[in-house]
């Protein structure tokens, strides 16, 4: 509060002193209650920031990527300080993560990170989600209809397809069989990693011929068998390449047990300790690398600028870039940092 003094009107130090009491007073009682409000105000911004919560739901658990990915996000959002939850499948397949996503949603978080297994399939459950007014991320995957989408993160997905094709290109001079192992069929990052890995084929070595593509879902041992199928189909294959962890892991498992396997080239995506014990021993060529824990803290960082009305510093689509990685550099120090870790 100000007091104005008309130095005309107040001439005698009789009136001067109780109303120089009483401007000292108010003064107090103006910064008591400034302080107060502050006070309140940055009690009540850092609990609401306490009181949000981040569910992800990845598109299966166990899976050596999506643990990368939760584990960035987890950290990220804790040192925002939030809430974070992670619930999953066993099971890359809508029908396991759909009544997952209606679970989460019903427990309304703050905002729901989700990874979906199909771009078609898993629009219901996430359409039910947004109708309740949680805002959604994807990351890795994402939806055909992506238009009320806070955010999509994913890898540039046809680039690694490309880094694949001509890797094997060059490996197995330009021509002969190669096949493909992939999870799904709709999955939006494995079409992409399919359709980069066939372009770029076309485009630069045509003289190659992708003699299958197979769709073989999560479980290791279903790889192993179409890896099996696919040498007594094609026993002048030269070379696999599989667009998840799980399908390079059975493929090797079957080219180990086969004569005609021991001559072909073994092609992966990600980086999981598996796959790169695989690799350092030479029992993988190479591997297309990502950053999942990059896609994680990014989905973080924007679901709390989302909450905080800092919209303008979201980015509606990312693409993050991969890395090739042969079995002689994976033994190098400076390829370490592309790891998955659990």
């Amino acid at each position: 509060m100000n007091i104005v003094r008309d130095s005309k009107m107040i001439r005698r130090a009789g009136v001067l002193a109780p109303i120089a009491a009483l401007a000292v007073s108010l003064a107090a009682c103006g910064s008591s209650s400034s302080n107060s409000a502050t006070s309140t105000t940055g009690s009540a911004t850092t609990a609401a920031k306490s009181s949000f919560t981040i569910a992800y739901v990845p598109g299966a658990t166990g899976v050596a990527f999506y643990t990368s990915l939760s584990n960035g996000m987890k950290a990220e959002a804790e040192s925002l300080g939030m809430k974070y939850e992670y619930q999953g499948a066993a099971q890359f397949s809508p029908a396991a993560q759909t009544p997952v996503v209606e679970g989460v949603c019903t427990q309304h978080p703050s905002v729901l990170v989700v990874s979906p297994t199909d771009p078609v399939a898993l629009a219901p459950a996430i359409n039910a989600c947004l109708n309740e007014g949680i805002p959604v991320i994807t990351t890795d995957t994402t939806l055909k209809d992506t238009s009320k989408i806070t955010s999509q993160i994913t890898t540039n997905n046809l680039q690694g397809g490309q880094l694949a094709a001509d890797f094997i290109g060059k490996q197995i001079g330009g021509s002969g069989e190669v096949a493909v192992l992939s999870l799904s069929a709709t999955a939006s990052t494995q079409v992409q990693r399919v359709q980069g890995f066939q372009d770029e084929l076309k485009a630069k070595f045509p003289n190659i011929k992708v003699v299958t593509v197979q769709y073989v879902g999560q479980a290791i041992s279903d790889s192993t068998s179409a890896t099996n199928a696919i040498l007594l189909a094609h026993p002048n294959l030269k070379a696999i390449f599989s667009v998840a962890e799980t399908g390079a892991e059975g493929a090797q498992a079957a080219l180990q047990t086969s004569a005609a396997g021991q001559k072909v080239i073994n092609v992966a995506f990600d980086a999981s300790p598996s796959e790169v014990k695989l690799l350092q021993a030479g029992k993988l060529s190479a591997t297309i690398a990502q950053d999942p824990a990059q896609e994680g803290k990014l989905a973080a960082q924007f679901a709390y600028d989302k909450l905080t009305g800092k919209t303008s510093s979201i980015t509606a689509k990312v693409q993050l870039g991969d890395v090739l990685i042969t079995s002689a550099d994976s033994n190098e120090a400076s390829f370490s940092k592309y790891f998955y870790k659990l």
